[in-house]
């Protein structure tokens, strides 16, 4: 059961994999980003919206890590409170 779900897992990588490629390829055109403090790399559109869309995740993901622990120690300290 186990080798089947990394299968499924896998498999789905991948799918996601070809169409974040088949995104790219299809925003070809070239564009330079203007940050704050310095003027990123002519990329293409593409891929500089999937860098964004990887910063945006990881990001979204630290901030929910931050929320579950601040819970997590919460309701350690009301159950070592209880008791």
């Amino acid at each position: 059961m186990r080798a089947l779900w990394m299968f499924i897992k896998f498999f789905l990588l991948l799918i996601i994999g070809a169409v974040g490629a088949m995104f790219a390829l299809e925003n070809g055109q070239q564009l330079a980003v203007n940050f704050v403090l310095f003027q990123g790399p002519s990329l293409s559109l593409g891929l500089w919206l999937i860098v964004f869309l990887a910063a945006g995740c990881l990001l979204g993901l630290m901030a929910g890590s931050v929320l579950i622990m601040f819970y997590r120690r919460k309701l350690a300290h009301a159950a070592k409170k209880k008791d």
